[in-house]
């Protein structure tokens, strides 16, 4: 490029003629094909209106589309043959009276048909979007007012997806969100005069303010579609009390952070990139199939990602990971966090005050807590947490006090104490520093916090995230006594893991009869006799108990082998036959309930029925089963003839009066 000039938009492609054009210094526009050696040999269209940027797109073959800073728009063919006809000098385009500029451009393609939209402001932090068809002969074209999601928010980037169903916004108070466009394209193409005015931003979730430098510095953070529910976000954070490049896949659907990574991560294999560089945030970002590019103020990002297909389970953190970058082992995902709300009457200042030193507090423990060096053995891990437990509870006991403390001149307490579910004294704990935890416990090669990981249960503050990682854990060390802690402790288990819970109980029979002489395994092969030793059975009825979804449940049955299903079968018929008098002695479990024993049953003769129907040792199992459901639908049909008896007998109410019946009848039922 020749001096004092300078590239004002980025190259791009034209899709027709395979040529590339870019804009030089506002108003001209450079051609060249690629055979091209020199610009000074290339076709140069000169306009007389300002250039804002050229558009492409990607599956429609079509010239690029120029947009004016006036938000008016034109193909580049059209460009061209009106400079050829007109051969003009460049006039500087002057502004019009209205204060207004335009901060965003894009094109998207709705049902086959080519769009374009931008945003540009009106007056103070109201914006104005255009929509605009370009369906050959002429284009229609839409304005409607963006309302932003908090009167003070200023606008900073935007993205639309590929197909043009919505619009995802990020604004300077953290707001990501998301704002529908499919009334707005039908009002396009509409002849009606009953179009859409304004349009709303639905907010997804509030961030922490990405890094801005100053107010009017927008090209800090951007914004880049993935897919229609996915986004990726680019900018400045503070991490582990350090500003850093950061870039974020987040979920537009459920509004869930799916993965983040630091530029520093990406680039810590590569010595060409400079250390020590200033972080000023990202200034341009677009997604390829496989790959997000983002360009920095000091360099070019290059990251390989993966996104599995959107589904509610990924989205809330329980399936292993939905967006993957570089793996990161001591990242986990803050998604549901234990909220600390204030007290009535207390000052909003002091508690936020509060809540930070908390945090701070949090955060340096964890970091002790996590890091190997600080917290070597056993001992150490199991002292600093206990303390910092104890910390906790001891706080929850002086705030306690403090409410219980008489008013000055009565004798009764100022406030009554909230009777938590868990009782007073509770242990409440982040999820985020429990899931740290566990992954320092779980990964710990040196030695077996068993412990420390039944405290944290107790807290019933385990996410399920986690469940999956705590439970393989524990049944590779084969503790069913921490094991049956977690059943009872831990919400949301998925159902696989359930299976494989139960899969590892009943595989202990294997290891209790290698044990024990032959003769007391045949006699524990008798019908008669319970299948499982009481305390294998004990653990199977505290993972039978768990709350399961049958639905989720049945795939994963029908992956358990037809040897532990008929033992698990046959353990349950022990449990069925044995129902009218109670089977709490044999098994002491107080948990797991007769209809709970019929819903496993059914699911396992679901499961397996094509092994059960032609496995001749099933089939006097079957028949069994058969017998005994016969034989109790036909007690329960005659309990049901003694129910109304039985109520009016515990209302302890006199019969209704009435002509020719004696004192007293008499009735005989077969039961």
């Amino acid at each position: 490029m020749e001096q004092r000039d300078e590239v004002t938009c980025a190259a791009v492609q034209n899709r027709v003629d395979k040529s590339f054009c870019m804009v030089v210094n506002k108003t001209e526009i450079f051609l060249w094909k690629e055979t091209d050696s020199d610009f000074k040999k290339c076709q140069r269209i000169q306009s007389d209106k300002d250039i804002f940027s050229l558009l492409v797109w990607n599956d429609i073959h079509s010239d690029p589309l120029v947009m004016f800073e006036d938000c008016s728009s034109m193909l580049l063919a059209e460009l061209v043959s009106t400079s050829e006809s007109k051969k003009v000098k460049r006039r500087r385009h002057t502004r019009s009276s209205q204060d207004f500029s335009l901060l965003w451009s894009a094109v998207f393609q709705h049902q086959n048909q080519p769009y374009s939209g931008s945003i540009r402001t009106h007056g103070k932090n109201k914006y104005i979007v255009k929509v605009t068809c370009h369906v050959n002969p002429e284009k229609k074209a839409v304005d409607f007012t963006l309302t932003p999601p908090a009167e003070d928010a200023m606008l900073l980037t935007c993205c639309v997806s590929e197909e043009g169903y919505h619009l995802t916004s990020y604004w300077s108070d953290g707001s990501l969100c998301v704002t529908e466009l499919q009334a707005v394209l039908h009002s396009v193409l509409s002849t009606d005069k009953s179009r859409v005015s304004s349009v709303t931003c639905r907010r997804i979730q509030r961030l922490q303010p990405l890094h801005t430098g100053t107010v009017k510095d927008r090209a800090s953070v951007t914004l880049s579609a993935i897919d229609t529910d996915h986004v990726c976000l680019c900018g400045g954070a503070v991490t582990d009390g350090e500003l850093k490049d950061i870039i974020m896949v987040w979920n537009i659907k459920y509004g869930t952070l799916q993965s983040w990574q630091t530029l520093d991560k990406i680039t810590a294999r590569q010595s060409a990139v400079p250390r020590s560089v200033q972080t000023h945030g990202a200034c341009c970002a677009c997604c390829i199939p496989g790959f997000i590019c983002v360009g920095f103020h000091h360099c070019v990002a290059v990251c390989q990602f993966l996104i599995d297909t959107c589904s509610l389970a990924s989205a809330l953190g329980q399936l292993d990971s939905t967006a993957i970058f570089l793996k990161d082992e001591s990242f986990k995902p803050e998604l549901l966090v234990t909220p600390k709300l204030a007290r009535p009457g207390e000052a909003l200042r002091c508690w936020s005050e509060t809540i930070e030193k908390e945090d701070q507090v949090e955060k340096q423990v964890l970091q002790r807590l996590t890091d190997a060096s600080k917290t070597p053995t056993i001992e150490t891990f199991s002292s600093e947490l206990k303390d910092y437990t104890t910390l906790k509870l001891s706080k929850q006991d002086d705030k306690l006090k403090e409410s219980n403390a008489p008013e000055q001149g009565t004798s009764k307490p100022a406030v009554v104490p909230f009777q938590g579910k868990f009782g007073k004294k509770t242990e409440v704990l982040s999820q985020h520093f429990i899931a740290a935890v566990l992954t320092r416990c779980i990964s710990e090669k040196k030695f077996w916090a068993r412990e420390s990981i039944s405290e944290l249960l107790r807290t019933k503050c385990v996410p399920s995230s986690s469940s999956k990682e705590l439970l393989n854990c524990i049944v590779e060390r084969n503790d069913l006594e921490l094991l049956k802690e977690c059943f009872e402790n831990i919400k949301g288990i998925s159902e696989d893991s359930v299976v494989l819970c139960l899969r590892h109980v009943l595989r202990q029979k294997d290891i209790t009869s290698k044990e024990k002489d032959p003769e007391s395994s045949q006699a524990n092969d008798d019908v008669n006799e319970m299948p499982l030793d009481k305390t294998s059975a004990k653990y199977l009825c505290s993972i039978l108990s768990y709350p399961v979804n049958d639905a989720f449940l049945l795939p994963c049955l029908k992956n358990l082998s037809f040897e532990d299903a008929l033992l698990l079968i046959k353990f349950l018929m022990y449990l069925m036959e044995r129902c009218l008098t109670g089977f709490e002695d044999d098994v002491d479990c107080n948990t797991l309930k007769y209809p709970q024993v019929l819903d496993w049953v059914g699911l396992l003769l679901n499961a397996h029925y094509t092994q059960l129907v032609i496995t001749p040792e099933a089939h006097e199992l079957l028949v069994s089963c058969h017998k005994t459901v016969s034989q109790q639908i036909g007690t329960y049909g005659k309990l049901r003839t003694l129910e109304s008896f039985l109520e009016h007998f515990k209302q302890q109410k006199p019969l209704p009066k009435a002509e020719k019946v004696g004192l007293y009848t008499l009735e005989v039922l077969e039961l």
